[in-house]
């Protein structure tokens, strides 16, 4: 019961830790500002490069095909090109099992205060 109740313990600790990681900015997280005008109250997108290394090897998005230089700023990324598979839009494209869509339904995974 002590082990189960330790083990129970720590899984909790470390799930909670994870969530904290996910909402708190990181080292190596990006920051996109908006450069257009419009709705000012839209907040910048934030790409968290530390959940991306998880999954995938640097050289998947840093290629000729996607797009992505190693220099910050290099990409002049807009939803509109993202809506066209270019950029971000390679892989958020809602194919199920590969990641999220890029719609009104999913604004807050990126854009957040």
């Amino acid at each position: 019961m002590k082990r189960t109740l330790s083990s129970f313990i720590a899984l909790a600790w470390l799930l909670g830790g994870a969530l904290a990681m996910a909402t708190e900015p990181m080292l190596g997280d990006l920051r996109f500002e908006r450069k257009t005008t419009g709705d000012e109250d839209f907040p910048p997108a934030i790409f968290s490069h530390w959940k991306h290394r998880v999954k995938f090897k640097c050289y998947v998005c840093h290629n000729k095909t996607m797009g992505f230089e190693m220099k910050l700023g290099s990409a002049a990324i807009t939803m509109s090109l993202i809506d066209q598979g270019k950029y971000c839009g390679a892989c958020h494209n809602g194919t199920p099992g590969l990641a999220f869509g890029v719609s009104f339904d999913y604004c807050a995974r990126c854009h957040k205060k």
